[in-house]
């Protein structure tokens, strides 16, 4: 496969990640945001497996360290996001409160089981396939160019706050990722997070 048709995968995928965004926060298909959220992200990790290069190789090797490296950095981000929700909680409170309205119409187990499947795929295509594509075409401004791409496809809710928590959270894993080398590491962290703040301890 040449450069040419790596980028065109790039952006296409790209394209499809704000496209179903779009779908997954301003549509009602499905009856239920975690529905919704769970087939986008299956959807964006299915075209990782198929339109990424080697995507599938390295980087998944699980081990004790592995799993606790995830599930530290995991609930060190959630204490960040603690930590700056209450200092800065007149600005954010507004846009925290809307998030968890709006996915509060199924059960918590629907959620938690939701979070575990849609880390691994948002993981998969954000990090694993895009991430990677986007270093070695663009060295380490691909890391950050990655987390823009991460925080933009929430522009379509209108929430500054979740814009932004996508936006660190993004760069976060990111580093992650890079730093470790380890495709389960940022999936461990990311199941311990959205289970942190979406379902055991949410920022209200």
């Amino acid at each position: 496969m040449n450069d040419f048709s790596e980028a065109k995968n790039v952006i296409v995928g790209i394209g499809l990640a704000f496209a179903l965004w779009y779908v997954v926060f301003l549509s009602h298909i499905l009856d239920s945001f975690w529905y919704r959220v769970t087939v986008a992200s299956v959807i964006l990790a299915s075209y990782a497996a198929i339109f990424g290069r080697g995507v599938a190789g390295g980087g998944h090797e699980i081990s004790v360290s592995v799993v606790l490296k995830g599930v530290v950095s995991g609930g060190f981000l959630y204490a960040s996001f603690f930590v700056g929700y209450n200092v800065f909680r007149s600005s954010v409170e507004s846009g925290a409160s809307s998030v968890y309205l709006f996915i509060a119409d199924s059960p918590l187990y629907i959620a938690g089981l939701s979070l575990i499947i849609t880390s691994y795929c948002e993981e998969f295509f954000w990090r694993r396939y895009l991430q990677t594509a986007l270093v070695e075409s663009h060295g380490g401004t691909g890391l950050s160019l990655n987390a823009l791409f991460y925080a933009f496809i929430h522009l379509s809710t209108g929430n500054l706050s979740l814009v932004f928590a996508a936006l660190i959270a993004g760069l976060f894993w990111g580093l992650i990722y890079e730093y470790t080398e380890s495709f389960w590491v940022v999936v461990f962290s990311h199941i311990v997070w959205t289970e942190l703040i979406f379902v055991f301890l949410p920022l209200r």
